[in-house]
């Protein structure tokens, strides 16, 4: 009996983590059923990430979209996303990548199909936060 139960508090840390481990890039990503439901227009979604407190972890940022593309996986398609990741909406995510050559928008991750675009800040975009080298 005490095995089991043992066994049964190993699966339970776990698997019920509300984060996600890139062995590739040793990034530590949000997982959790926010980074699925949770949009926010861009200002809103930085701050959102700065105020984080996750895992016992409060260093969070918004991801660049380098580091956003990085979890694209474009052999899959709806969600378009590397495998491990267990909350995720196939909708636009924000970066924290400003369109240089336009101040008003910034770059989304579309996780449908992997794509990315550059949208107003002002609208409403879904948020996965990150921790990590930067």
């Amino acid at each position: 009996m005490r095995k089991i139960l043992l066994i049964m508090i190993g699966f339970s840390v776990l698997f019920g983590a509300d984060t996600f481990t890139d062995a590739k890039t040793g990034l530590t990503w949000q997982d959790n059923i926010a980074s699925a439901t949770v949009e926010k227009n861009w200002n809103d979604a930085k701050e959102y990430c700065r105020n984080l407190n996750l895992d016992g972890y409060s260093d969070w940022r918004l991801p660049s979209i380098k580091e956003l593309q990085s979890i694209v996986d474009i052999t899959k398609y709806d969600p378009a996303i590397k495998s491990g990741f267990k909350s995720v909406t196939s909708n636009g995510y924000w970066s924290s990548s400003p369109n240089v050559s336009d101040s008003s928008n910034a770059w989304k991750v579309y996780f449908y199909f992997g794509g990315t675009g550059y949208y107003n800040k002002s609208d409403k975009g879904y948020v996965r936060c990150v921790r990590g080298r930067q």
